[in-house]
């Protein structure tokens, strides 16, 4: 009886279709939802000379509600069935991590599925890896290679952990990143508007950032190590010799930037940020 009552248990745990399915032949069969081999049946064929066929959710969930699987629920409309293909891709799939490695200092790369989207018997000895920068933000993308004979197009999908950033409050603008307002989160590669920040060391907030966010580099910009309207050091060199004497600041920087003070006399100069609240003015002689 405690066996028994184990298995009802464990049966009634809710099961949610998957985006996707990879199928070896152009065949799809209940048992590549299910597992389940002993009640399978056949479902729906993917068309020749195709790489995937598309089927409702809706419908799916109804032949296994018939059939007894009423654990699956569906959070998309649509399911996607891919055939695989027999071609070795280790290359390619080899030019994928490396590209995603390129773009994420902490990545933790699981699985990658690779589906030409032309008819291809095996891959060129030779060929061009071609592939968009903007890729890196998405797990599910296109890529090419190009020989002298062709472009072939191949869809590929990534499963992928990586490090990212988020707010632990809202940041204002203007506000230093640092272990007080941020903390590093792992999740599961999916899509991004634009590139999580790596490190954040030496930056600030660009504009208002809400809490919960995850950082991306177009929510920051150099640390304003001098700021505009406050009083400032100013290091005045001239041959071997350093003065130091006191300014405004006219304009903020970061480290090494270019801004304009105005100094003591009221006369407009032109230095350079070395620290903070603190700049280098080079005298010609």
């Amino acid at each position: 009886m405690i066996i028994f009552c184990s298995v009802v248990v464990l049966s009634s745990f809710a099961e949610e279709l998957q985006k996707r399915y990879f199928v070896p032949t152009n065949d799809i069969f209940l048992s590549t939802i299910t597992g389940d081999k002993k009640n399978d049946m056949y479902l729906f064929s993917i068309e020749r000379d195709r790489y995937l066929k598309r089927v409702s959710a809706k419908k799916l969930l109804q032949i296994l509600q018939n059939k007894g699987y009423r654990r699956f629920t569906a959070h998309n409309g649509y399911v996607t069935f891919y055939k695989r293909s027999p071609i070795d891709f280790s290359a390619l799939k080899q030019k994928l991590k490396e590209f995603y490695k390129q773009n994420y200092k902490f990545i933790q790369i699981n699985s990658v599925w690779i589906i030409p989207r032309n008819h291809i018997q095996k891959l060129p000895k030779s060929f061009i890896f071609k592939i968009q920068p903007r890729n890196a933000l998405h797990s599910h993308a296109n890529f090419s290679i190009k020989n002298h004979a062709k472009q072939v197009f191949f869809e590929y999908f990534i499963d992928a952990d990586l490090y990212v950033f988020k707010t632990k409050r809202k940041i204002l603008r203007g506000e230093a990143l640092d272990g007080r307002n941020m903390k590093k989160v792992y999740i599961k590669l999916d899509k991004f508007q634009a590139l999580p920040i790596q490190s954040f060391s030496s930056y600030q907030a660009k504009h208002h950032i809400n809490e919960g966010k995850i950082i991306t580099k177009r929510d920051i910009e150099k640390l304003a190590l001098v700021k505009r309207g406050e009083n400032i050091s100013v290091v005045v060199k001239n041959n071997n010799m350093e003065i130091i004497m006191g300014a405004k600041a006219l304009q903020s920087g970061s480290l090494n930037e270019m801004i304009q003070i105005e100094n003591e006399k009221g006369v407009r100069l032109h230095a350079k940020v070395i620290g903070k609240n603190r700049v280098e003015v080079e005298m010609i002689p």
